[in-house]
């Protein structure tokens, strides 16, 4: 069909068409056959985000609850920002896996009502695959953000140690303001000891002199 041949039919359509397009077109009330479908699912998936959201935060609070205590985060603008930034991160990843397995179970029940194909068998077994990576990524993460938090608290610790400043005890361990303990190498300590010994040699030397009273000395006068 040439193009001017196409233009007559479609003039000759718009002009059989009512003035008035909207009267056929369906209502929103008119239950038609055909476009009325079923949801899939029944989640609502506002509702699982917030509820991802909410399972990051509790999982990484619990994570470094022994690392860290809550007063120490709550002080410190820098831990507060990096929980939040960690608890997004954290949500995104728990919701990547859950809405794989809302859709991982919604085509499972697509097999079970008969809609099967070889087609619907692959995406079952990539999406089982990514569900997997998913959950090996989600611990490695949890790690990982540990891991970071460990090393913060002990940053502090050491800028603790070093404003308060070594001080040694009767013991002669050498202790730190707060109470800990300030390791010494191998060279140090074999200082420590010969300093020790010579130490024990001088004051056993001082002893082998014996000590002279003067009442116990007796003048003789020799007389001519």
């Amino acid at each position: 069909m040439k193009q001017k041949e196409e233009r007559d039919e479609l003039k000759k359509m718009l002009e059989k068409s009512p003035q008035d397009i909207n009267k056929n077109v369906p209502g929103e009330q008119e239950d038609i056959p055909g476009l009325q479908i079923d949801p899939v699912t029944d989640v609502n998936f506002i509702e699982l985000k917030e509820k991802c959201e909410n399972d990051a935060r509790i999982m990484l609070t619990n994570a470094i609850a022994f690392i860290l205590p809550t007063d120490m985060i709550e002080s410190n603008e820098y831990l507060k920002n990096k929980l939040e930034v960690d608890t997004m991160s954290l949500a995104g990843m728990v919701y990547q896996l859950r809405t794989n397995e809302v859709m991982q179970k919604a085509l499972i029940d697509q097999v079970n009502l008969g809609m099967v194909n070889a087609r619907m068998f692959e995406v079952f077994s990539n999406m089982s695959k990514t569900i997997g990576e998913l959950n090996k990524q989600l611990i490695q993460t949890v790690e990982a953000i540990k891991e970071t938090y460990k090393t913060f608290k002990n940053d502090v610790k050491e800028q603790r140690t070093e404003a308060l400043g070594p001080t040694q005890g009767t013991n002669g361990l050498i202790t730190t303001g707060d109470g800990g303990l300030v390791t010494r190498g191998t060279r140090e300590m074999i200082n420590n000891s010969k300093d020790r010994k010579r130490a024990e040699l001088i004051l056993e030397n001082s002893k082998v002199i014996p000590n002279i009273h003067i009442e116990d000395i007796r003048i003789e006068n020799n007389t001519d």
